[in-house]
């Protein structure tokens, strides 16, 4: 499938899954850990009931250091805290000779605890760098966020 085919089937399953209602976040902001195909920083702020904006900052892939800052729909799903969310925004990578940017996704699962302040993700965050050393779409980037609830 080319890229083209991809970014636009892309763009209508995200079109058509950011219609579905939500109930609300369950908590406001959390900051914490993330590992996986790399490790970074992350701090989780929710802007509405349903969108959140995520900062990252650390190494992608365990090659690359950058920082990048999604824009993520979440929606609940009938699990009892859990939500499914998904969302894109700019990225930006230092490496020894070049310094790449490029859009980032992420589409992922959120469970946050009622008794105590953890929230977990799994998600997948595939990147197309745009500018930088030749373009490339990196899909095998996956991680687990662990992070403390700050506010709820």
């Amino acid at each position: 499938m080319g890229l083209r085919r991809y970014i636009t089937l892309t763009f209508i399953f995200a079109l058509v899954f950011s219609c579905i209602s939500v109930k609300a976040q369950y908590y406001d902001a959390a900051a914490g850990l993330r590992g996986g195909t790399g490790a970074t920083v992350s701090y989780k702020k929710f802007v509405s009931h349903s969108l959140a904006l995520e900062a990252m900052l650390g190494s992608f892939d365990y090659d690359f250091f950058g920082s990048a800052v999604l824009l993520e729909k979440h929606t609940d799903i009938d699990l009892g805290r859990v939500q499914w969310y998904w969302g894109v925004g700019p990225y930006i990578t230092f490496a020894r000779d070049f310094t790449g940017l490029g859009a980032m996704g992420a589409l992922g699962l959120d469970l946050s605890f009622e008794s105590i302040p953890l929230q977990i993700s799994l998600d997948w965050t595939p990147r197309l760098r745009l500018a930088g050393a030749s373009g490339r779409f990196f899909v095998d980037s996956a991680g687990v966020g662990l992070r403390y609830i700050i506010e709820y």
